[in-house]
């Protein structure tokens, strides 16, 4: 899954769609990151994520819980 991480996407285009999303995704863990990614751009459900990760749903779940409330916080702290 580090094929996901932040620094694998294309930066100019990432800052140029929304700079604070990009830093924000960039400050969360590795796997709560690229469980966003993979279920929100991918188009990946939970159960997809899960087996690419070796891990129960329940987990999956976990982390996009976890990650949007960080994510949240950190947009709205920024606007």
């Amino acid at each position: 899954w580090g094929f996901l991480a932040l620094r694998d996407f294309d930066q100019e285009w990432a800052m140029a769609t929304d700079p604070d999303l990009w830093r924000a995704l960039g400050g969360l863990d590795r796997r709560t990151r690229a469980a966003l990614v993979m279920t929100t751009l991918d188009g990946y459900t939970q159960v997809e994520v899960a087996d690419v990760f070796g891990v129960p749903r329940g987990t999956v779940a976990s982390w996009l819980s976890r990650g949007r409330v960080r994510l949240r916080a950190e947009l709205e702290s920024h606007r």
